[in-house]
């Protein structure tokens, strides 16, 4: 996940320099085939031992990889998420030998569960100039008269190695999407939905690939496995299993509003317990004063004119630093999630109609009641407010931002149509929050917006 001026040559105006700050840097090298080697070598002999010992309980061989009898499961999502964030892994940066490791531990897990290569040649997608390798598995559907569409469910498994001479070894970013991910799709192998499902771990994702047409997912809408018309809804994952603040179960999903029968399914899927997921308009967190900033895979499916969902937990106080470790990792939310992403995929792999795609659908009703809920709880004792300290202007400032989101509502529920100032509103409370919840971000600059 990504703002727009985490590439240097774009945005990168001094307006934005004073608002956001640097970033870390990060640098890696190109990959030695010796340290793949060496790499894929470590990692399974990690990974034997510990599916030796899950054997043992569950009766499947070692030799069969990862125990995907439940692949929607804790330890599944658990087992995927250490590989992916381990040190052998070195952070995952394109070119580099963990890079190379991570890729094939994806492809292997996807073998061991039963899922088929989408390309014509396996697993792979390399990007033009091989800067990156997408991997590509597929579910194939249940319904001849409709297999030949697809859902696409995504999430990058690239991260950005050396951060400022420390490993950043993104299990927030990107490694939990990728388990969320992986586990849909072995779990629909046995139970395919009508529509056949493409499982995408993008490659590329981070800077400086991001926007630019070696970004894995553009790659792929410049040159599609299966011709675009045929894709009826593309989901990305960015960022799953944490939240905005330690402790928070807030879960959002953005998109549906470009498709009626996209946010169908998934006012229909039900949430599991314990998730707070509601549903918010893209433009509340992309229309911002600097200008539109994409944040992951979706946009270029979007810019295509395709359905589209953004799954995620938002930036914390891990984003993009070495304390983005397995450690902070929720796993049990992570669970919930994945079931919850599982039915909205299901759902739409069923639906009866293939979805549409219209430019502007903005639900601003919808998307005043998701940034009511999500103030409260940065309110709420124990909250972001609370979780990180914040002082009392910032309490205020918020307080502030609740009151302006209310009078909002009170106009929606009268009848009213929104000003352009009352829509800022609700975008303005919005990045608020993603702002003060961010790694890179002064607080006292979140309070000018």
């Amino acid at each position: 996940m990504h703002r727009i001026e985490d590439r240097p040559d774009r945005g990168a105006t001094a307006l934005v320099a004073m608002l956001v700050g640097a970033l870390y840097g990060c640098s890696g090298g190109g990959s030695n085939p010796a340290d793949v080697r060496d790499a894929l070598d470590a990692v399974a002999e990690d990974a034997a031992g510990e599916e030796d010992a899950a054997a043992a309980d569950d009766g499947v061989g070692a030799e069969d990889g990862a125990d995907v009898s439940d692949p929607v499961s804790e330890e599944f999502l658990t087992g995927i998420v250490e590989v992916l964030a381990s040190e052998e892994m070195d952070g995952r940066q394109p070119g580099t030998a963990g890079w190379a490791a991570a890729r094939t531990f994806i492809e292997e897990r996807m073998t061991a569960c039963g899922l088929s290569p989408a390309g014509s040649s396996g697993w792979e997608q390399a990007v033009e100039g091989d800067v990156g390798i997408n991997v590509l598995g597929r579910v194939q559907g249940s319904d001849p008269a409709r297999r030949d569409r697809v859902i696409i469910v995504g999430a990058h498994y690239d991260h950005l190695g050396d951060c400022g001479g420390a490993i950043c070894n993104g299990a927030y970013d990107n490694a939990t999407a990728v388990a969320a991910a992986l586990a849909v799709g072995c779990a629909l192998v046995a139970a395919p939905p009508a529509r056949s499902v493409l499982i995408a771990i993008w490659d590329t994702e981070e800077p400086p690939y991001f926007l630019d047409p070696e970004m894995g997912s553009q790659y792929y809408v410049d040159h599609p496995l299966v011709p675009l018309p045929q894709t009826d809804a593309a989901i990305a994952l960015d960022l799953m299993g944490e939240g905005l603040w330690p402790g928070f179960m807030g879960h959002v999903v953005l998109g549906a509003e470009l498709s009626p029968e996209v946010a169908a399914a998934v006012d229909v899927a039900e949430v599991p317990a314990g998730l707070l997921a509601h549903r918010l308009g893209l433009h509340a967190v992309e229309d911002t004063a600097m200008g539109h900033q994409p944040w992951s895979d979706y946009d270029a499916f979007r810019n295509a004119g395709r359905p589209v969902l953004f799954l995620s937990d938002g930036q914390n106080k891990t984003y993009h630093q070495p304390t983005d470790e397995v450690s902070r990792v929720d796993f049990a939310k992570l669970l919930l999630e994945t079931r919850y992403l599982l039915r909205i995929v299901s759902g739409l792999g069923d639906a009866a109609t293939n979805p549409t795609f219209v430019a502007d659908g903005a639900d601003y009703a919808r998307d005043a009641a998701s940034v009511l809920v999500v103030l409260d709880a940065a309110l709420a004792s124990g909250g972001l407010v609370d979780a990180l300290g914040l002082g009392a202007s910032v309490r205020t400032k918020l307080e502030q931002d609740r009151t302006a989101v209310l009078a909002v509502q009170a106009t929606l529920e009268g009848g009213g149509t929104l000003s352009a100032a009352e829509i800022g509103t609700l975008r303005t409370a919005t990045q608020r929050v993603m702002c003060l919840a961010g790694s890179t971000y002064p607080d006292a600059l979140c309070m000018l917006l």
